[in-house]
């Protein structure tokens, strides 16, 4: 499958100058001014995390992974939207299932607070704009579990999973969904991990916020401490991610 339509489906395609800023960058080459304007990178997102997710989804399915596919954390939709279109093209017969509450993030309490990150309320959407994306491009939906992630996640995950994005945010989120999805986790299967940074793998000076979100990281080295996979950093410019393959 080519995997093109990353850049072109939504406005992701950020390191291509278009039109004006071409012609702006020509009389800034002119004036010999060391500088290039390209459109700005999309809002908590990279072509580098999409790849990401392209590629790792893709091994799943190459391998013949059994199970099905969620993503933890939805938002808007738009990695829900690279998912469907690899699905419905290389593993129609896989079910795709999209939890989030759409209502933002929940109450902060713990180190989440600490870390003075997020607050209450951050990142809502309404789950009419992830349909009406899905609607625009002519997709199937996903199955949407509309709730906070302690009350859906224990009981609807699917029985046997392939491939799951966790996009948490916080340690409360992350730890809340691990457990369930590394049991229903088939051998051989992919766990991708949103905003997991890692300082002592690849040091970012001065990145912050939600690009960081610390609890994600403690989250995640606390549920594998005792386990036998290795989670593995993912370069994806300013968004930083990690994977674990179950064994």
């Amino acid at each position: 499958m080519h995997n093109t339509f990353i850049a072109t489906t939504f406005d992701w395609d950020h390191r291509t100058p278009v039109r004006w800023q071409r012609l702006a960058n020509k009389v800034l080459r002119k004036l010999k001014i060391p500088m290039m304007l390209t459109p700005p990178q999309p809002y908590l997102t990279s072509v580098e995390v999409r790849m990401n997710l392209f590629h790792l989804l893709d091994q799943t399915i190459a391998f013949g992974i059994p199970g099905d596919v969620v993503e933890l954390g939805c938002n808007e939709g738009d990695s829900t939207i690279v998912m469907r279109m690899m699905l419905d093209e290389m593993a129609p017969e896989k079910e795709l299932h999209a939890y989030d509450s759409f209502e933002g993030l929940p109450e902060i309490s713990g180190d989440d607070q600490q870390d003075g990150v997020y607050a209450k309320g951050n990142m809502a959407v309404p789950p009419d704009l992830l349909t009406a994306k899905f609607k625009k491009l002519g997709l199937k939906l996903p199955v949407i579990h509309k709730g906070w992630f302690e009350d859906t996640v224990p009981k609807q995950l699917p029985g046997k999973i392939s491939f799951a994005l966790i996009d948490g945010d916080l340690y409360s989120s992350t730890m809340a969904v691990l457990p369930h999805v590394y049991e229903r986790l088939s051998p051989g299967g992919i766990g991708m991990i949103a905003v997991y940074v890692d300082d002592e793998v690849f040091p970012r000076p001065g990145l912050q916020g939600y690009y960081k979100s610390p609890g994600v990281k403690r989250a995640v080295d606390e549920f594998f401490a005792d386990k036998p996979e290795k989670v593995n950093l993912l370069y994806s410019c300013e968004n930083s991610n990690a994977y674990f393959r179950k064994l």
